[in-house]
């Protein structure tokens, strides 16, 4: 590094990189602020916004009409303190990115939330070397390794189809945007026919125009479901729908519903109960542990400072070796942000 100011700031809980004054997912409106993905939590009204096309795009359906700087992967970009920037793939959602910064004060990568592992219906992470590495660890405790993937979804698949078979009717649950559409690419992928809800479908529009397949997809109508109209099982299919449907009026006219939640927070105990389902699944958008730490592993840099996830993420990373800090001290990291 060829100064001594820190290469990035926290002010009032936001997170900017020092030399050019670029906000990292900015929470309140900045002049300049880089926008990871497209989840509300990570949105906000700035006067100019700097993503991918694909983060604009789902921004603006969430009615978020920044001014946005639209920047395709891999593509270098000059902002101010002769700092650059570009984009690379986060794997969280569609279109999500981390940043990598050189400045003059030395190589910085954000990564927002990711995860390594592929999926069908989002760009597979490419983080890359940086002297720090700002990372999220909502799932930074050892206790959250995730199961392998193709036996999640085995077991999401045989649920379904014994729901089916059984003449009951499989709900399955998960996040509006990135969850739900990859939730339709496995149960298309099996040739499963999915019903999803106007929630879901506004977002899988805009991952069809881009590209991503989820096959033939019926919307919604409580009445294909309940009462003199309803249509068959083989008909209807699947009803892919947000996680508060499973405690909607309309769920509870169904005749013996299955319901099924697709989250990380599986692995907690009684989660089942929590969420209100009959079975909760641990797929996720999210890193776990194993994967927090092979980031690490690839990215090579001299400190890390974890985000939004337990204070004792950082104490499981420093014993194996890892360098790693709370980005902000002063602030309790929470389980649940």
């Amino acid at each position: 590094m060829s100064t001594d100011r820190p290469i990035f700031h926290f002010d009032a809980g936001d997170l900017q990189l020092t030399a050019s004054g670029l906000w990292l997912d900015g929470h309140r409106s900045r002049a300049l602020s880089f926008v990871s993905h497209a989840h509300t939590d990570h949105l906000a009204r700035h006067e100019r916004s700097i993503a991918t096309p694909m983060t604009a795009r789902l921004a603006v359906l969430r009615k978020y009409a920044d001014r946005f700087t639209r920047l395709n992967f891999d593509q270098d970009h000059p902002i101010e303190g002769s700092t650059r920037i570009r984009l690379l793939p986060a794997g969280h959602i569609l279109g999500s990115a981390m940043l990598h910064a050189t400045t003059p004060d030395g190589t910085l990568l954000y990564t927002g939330d990711f995860k390594l592992r592929p999926g069908l219906s989002a760009e597979r992470a490419r983080p890359c070397r940086a002297d720090v590495l700002i990372t999220e660890t909502t799932f930074g405790l050892p206790a959250y390794r995730f199961p392998p993937r193709d036996s999640v979804i085995g077991e999401l698949l045989e649920l379904v189809r014994l729901a089916l078979a059984s003449n009951r009717q499989p709900v399955v649950l998960g996040y509006s945007l990135g969850k739900a559409q990859e939730l339709i690419a496995i149960l298309h992928q099996a040739g499963i026919r999915v019903t999803e809800h106007p929630h879901v479908k506004v977002f899988s529009d805009a991952y069809v125009e881009a590209g991503v397949a989820l096959g033939e997809r019926r919307l919604y109508d409580p009445s294909d479901f309940v009462g003199p109209l309803k249509k068959p099982f083989d008909e209807r299919g699947v009803l892919v729908a947000p996680p508060q449907f499973a405690r909607s009026k309309h769920l509870a006219e169904f005749d013996s519903p299955v319901t099924i939640l697709a989250s990380g927070w599986a692995m907690m105990p009684g989660s089942r109960f929590r969420y209100g389902v009959d079975h909760v699944l641990p797929l996720s958008d999210h890193a776990d542990f194993d994967e927090i730490v092979e980031l690490c592993e690839v990215v090579k840099p001299k400190v890390v400072f974890c985000t939004h996830g337990p204070r004792e993420a950082v104490d499981h990373l420093r014993k194996i070796g890892i360098p790693a800090k709370p980005a902000e001290p002063d602030r309790q990291m929470s389980l649940f942000d």
